[in-house]
């Protein structure tokens, strides 16, 4: 049996849809710091967001609240001791999920864990985490690459603790090249850095057919990579494992799994 039909299988049965090695324990959790905005604008929701019944932040779903506690869990188990704070969520394709996984991401981190977390919207080419969101912002990432716009005035805190949002912006093109540049190298670097016990969860483009993501892969920790139930193929899947050999594969995250 392959490593991808071993990885899917596991996902279907743990109808979580998450792969790789089982958490054995919970990551131990500190009482969390207070946290205070002083530069962060902040916004206290004031649109309803996209998709709001699957976000965590607006339903009071169990079943939702397990499935991404189990993905932090593991998220947290395989990175924390290796201090691997810089997380890229791809897809497969287009339309699988992944912005609104890695925006769930994000907001178990902030809410259940000791870690802040920084979600950075990386898809430049077309941007969904501030509509998903709700934020009206025009400005984010784009206007920090391309007009040097300080790093502070485009931090927003949707108005959930310890969670940091980055929006991209407006759509740009030439999103390859400024993904690939040194000024984006320097910008991930700063963010591991600077606050070492925040996760940085990076929503990027899908990776076939896109060159944007597998170029944005040699500057973070680790991959999360996201397929749907049903519609992603296992020759996709396969063709995408080629495109990141090399790269540190943190899982694969089970999309859409029809619930019993």
């Amino acid at each position: 049996m392959s490593k991808i039909t071993k990885a899917l299988d596991r996902a279907k049965e743990q109808r979580g849809g998450i792969t790789g090695e089982p958490a054995r324990r919970a990551a131990a959790q500190p009482k969390p710091e207070q946290v205070s905005y002083t530069q962060t604008q902040v916004v206290e929701q004031p649109v309803t967001p996209l998709d709001a019944g699957r976000m965590l932040s607006h339903v009071d779903d169990p079943a939702l609240a397990d499935y991404y506690s189990l993905l932090r869990t593991q998220v947290l188990h395989q990175t924390r001791d290796k201090g691997h704070n810089i997380i890229m969520v791809t897809s497969v394709g287009k339309g699988e999920g992944k912005t609104l996984t890695a925006i769930n991401l994000a907001i178990s981190m902030a809410k259940e864990s000791v870690q802040t977390a920084l979600l950075v919207d990386t898809n430049l080419r077309d941007p969904k985490v501030a509509e998903y969101l709700g934020l009206t912002t025009s400005k984010g990432l784009a206007d920090y690459m391309l007009d040097d716009a300080p790093m502070p005035s485009l931090l927003i805190n949707p108005g959930m603790k310890k969670l940091v949002v980055l929006p991209a912006g407006r759509p740009i093109s030439g999103a390859t090249e400024i993904l690939g540049s040194p000024k984006m190298r320097n910008l991930v670097r700063e963010m591991k850095s600077k606050y070492p016990e925040r996760y940085v969860i990076f929503d990027c483009p899908h990776l076939l057919d896109m060159p944007d993501a597998l170029v944005f892969t040699s500057l973070v920790d680790q991959v999360l990579l996201v397929v749907e139930a049903g519609k992603t193929t296992r020759r996709d899947i396969r063709r995408t494992m080629e495109l990141l050999q090399g790269r540190n594969l943190l899982g694969i995250v089970m999309n859409k799994v029809p619930r019993d």
